[in-house]
């Protein structure tokens, strides 16, 4: 017995981390906090190469405002990329619902308490079929959202006989008419909503109805996704499906809703999309669906599902907003901000997979 205990090996020293293990131990800490770091980086690229015109609070305003309708994309498609699911057809939606919109307001003269409601019904209705194509068609999101983009895509141009169709309407002496004046407020540059009335923060300057709309949105899908039941099961449904239909979960159910959810918000950017650009384009929209994803991811949504919250695509909105304002700031053509955009989307894939290096490194 003595003699086992002194022939004992001696224990062995842990040998020291290599250097790509210390790179591993910070993936996790990254991959959680890749949406602040990167909003930090971009405000502060750009007060070091713009300075004073990138902090104007008109550069700001003008600068979330354009991203607005693809910031509420993002939130739509946050909710599907949750139940590990993808939309593509959210930046048609959008286009097609800016097209009603703007010939609801020109040939109908309708005003935009009812133009609104109805673009959210269309886009839903659009997300209802997607939701009903994948969980119970059980045709792959990825298939039938893009199937979906194409309809959507084709009838905007069909409805608007592949034209761009103004929304500043004039009557015979020259004025615009009440409902185009209503109309510019969701979003034409200049127009404020609460014009008058004190607020804190703008005084009585009004707020930029895109802003608002995309802050609104934000904090009623954040509420929805932490304070409810159903967001929990959203958050089930991702994580395991198997596991959620088990407990009880109505599957089915949540994924419909879920790209109902996600219409319904491309047809209250719609409306928005037109007022601020003045007119309805048929191509309104193209590759939306890109921005808003890539929003979603660098906030933190895992596009394997379960993962991924409303704030975080706040930030990421944010990061891709203030990014293309501070491109563009420095000149930078359109061509390269496509190609650091891509870029810092497989960034922001790859500080989610700490794993990834891991195997690597076994391998090795």
């Amino acid at each position: 017995m003595t003699g086992t205990l002194t022939d004992a090996p001696p224990p062995e020293k842990e040998a020291a981390p290599t250097p790509l293990a210390r790179v591993r131990r910070f993936l996790p800490v990254l991959g959680s906090l890749q949406g602040y770091i990167g909003l930090v980086l971009v405000v502060l690229i750009g007060i070091v190469t713009k300075g004073d015109v990138f902090l104007n609070e008109t550069n700001l305003t003008n600068a979330v405002g354009a991203f607005s309708s693809r910031g509420i994309l993002a939130v739509g498609v946050t909710l599907v990329i949750l139940t590990a699911g993808i939309d593509l057809s959210v930046g048609s939606l959008m286009g097609f619902c800016s097209m009603a919109a703007a010939l609801l307001l020109v040939n109908e003269q309708m005003p935009v308490w009812q133009i609104i409601p109805l673009c959210m019904l269309a886009g839903a209705a659009f997300g209802l079929i997607n939701g009903i194509g994948t969980s119970i068609l059980r045709i792959q999101s990825f298939v039938m959202t893009l199937a979906m983009l194409s309809i959507a895509r084709g009838l905007d141009r069909e409805m608007s006989d592949n034209v761009s169709v103004g929304t500043q309407v004039a009557k015979p002496d020259g004025t615009l008419t009440p409902e185009s004046e209503a109309f510019q407020k969701l979003g034409t540059p200049g127009n404020n909503v609460f014009e008058g009335t004190w607020l804190p923060l703008v005084g009585k300057e009004g707020i930029y109805f895109p802003v608002l709309a995309f802050v609104v949105v934000c904090i009623v899908f954040h509420l929805m996704l932490s304070r409810s039941t159903f967001g929990r099961h959203i958050y089930a449904v991702g994580g395991n499906p198997t596991a959620a239909r088990l407990s009880g979960i109505n599957v089915t159910f949540v994924i419909i809703a879920v790209f109902t959810l996600s219409g319904m918000l491309a047809g209250i950017a719609g409306p928005i999309d037109a007022a601020y650009s003045a007119s309805a384009d048929p191509l309104a929209g193209n590759s939306y669906e890109l921005d808003a994803i890539a929003a979603a991811v660098i906030g933190g949504a895992s596009l394997a599902g379960g993962k991924g919250t409303i704030v975080g695509t706040f930030v990421g909105a944010l990061i891709l907003t203030l990014l293309d304002n501070v491109l563009g700031l420095n000149a930078v053509s359109d061509n390269w901000q496509l190609v650091i955009k891509g870029s810092i989307v497989v960034l922001a894939v790859v500080l989610q997979r700490p794993d990834l290096f891991r195997r690597k490194e076994k391998i090795a």
